[in-house]
């Protein structure tokens, strides 16, 4: 399980190292290669077995006769970046994921479960400082429980 979070640098070619305990799981539970979404002001990084799982299993079973699931379809896999880690435990953060999601050189990488979030340091300050002060929307459990993404 991938848990806690650790501040990193994204260097001038825009890679950031993942931190060896999450390397370590990722690459013995899933294997090196992920897929990379902006979503929520941060780029989601998810083991490839994870993302099949999570969306390509549940939307390949949709029917793409409604414009809906075509553009659903678009915006997901058209954000979607694959990759893998190279040899010294990084990956490389595009530069339209890192642009959405306001990442320049001091980023933070969360473990959530069975995927990874990077975010800019500030903006995960202020996530982290919201969430703690009560200021996050209090959505019920069960809402947030039915919600998968």
């Amino acid at each position: 399980m991938l848990i806690s979070a650790h501040p990193v640098s994204v260097d001038a070619k825009g890679r950031v190292s993942i931190p060896a305990r999450f390397r370590e799981h990722l690459s013995a539970t899933y294997g090196d290669q992920v897929v990379l979404l902006g979503k929520d002001g941060c780029i989601f990084v998810y083991p490839v077995r994870e993302w099949k799982r999570k969306f390509s299993e549940k939307l390949s079973e949709l029917s793409t006769s409604t414009k809906e699931v075509r553009r659903t379809l678009r915006r997901l896999y058209g954000r979607a970046v694959s990759c893998e880690f190279d040899r010294q435990g990084r990956i490389l953060l595009p530069a339209k994921l890192r642009s959405n999601s306001s990442i320049e050189k001091d980023a933070v990488v969360a473990g959530i479960e069975n995927r990874l979030e990077i975010w800019d340091k500030a903006k995960w300050d202020e996530e982290v400082e919201d969430g703690e002060s009560g200021a996050a929307d209090e959505e019920s459990a069960e809402d947030l429980i039915e919600f998968e993404f």
